[in-house]
């Protein structure tokens, strides 16, 4: 998992410490091809490590693999993934992610080892709401309920 994440440039500082309870791969000959965590922080989660190996981009299993786990924390009751991103911040929004400040991620979130300290303060911050009673875009709040 770390040679991945090393390769895209993804920091794997604090991966021991949540893998692999949170995460879901896709391996493909017995090689890991691409993986996405959510760490849990209270009542809200952190979407890190998503990742595809370069010669698997393309017929979209990392939005496979990050669907799935958007369903995994609904399913645990979570409240909001937040995440953070130096080189995707153009492709989030289509998963229902939106930008947000960063003094507006919960106390739990900004304390993880990612806001702490991993991931620079020029770094976009972004939420997805899976909150029933807040507005999630119709395409992310259909297929987090149709996976249920």
């Amino acid at each position: 998992m770390e040679a991945l994440l090393r390769a895209a440039g993804l920091p794997p500082d604090g991966l021991a410490d949540q893998f692999p309870g949170g995460y879901a791969v896709a391996e493909r000959e017995r090689t890991l091809v691409g993986a996405v965590g959510i760490e849990r922080y209270g009542d809200d989660g952190l979407l890190r490590s998503a990742v595809v190996a370069p010669e698997w981009r393309g017929p979209g299993l990392g939005e496979r693999l990050v669907r799935e786990r958007l369903a995994w924390a609904a399913g645990r009751g979570l409240g909001a993934v937040y995440l953070l991103t130096n080189t995707a911040a153009g492709y989030f929004p289509r998963l229902g992610f939106r930008p947000v400040d960063r003094a507006s991620v919960p106390a739990a979130v900004r304390a993880s080892l990612q806001f702490a300290s991993v991931c620079p303060a020029t770094a976009a911050v972004m939420v997805l709401s899976l909150r029933r009673s807040e507005p999630v875009s119709a395409r992310a709040a259909s297929e987090i309920e149709s996976e249920r």
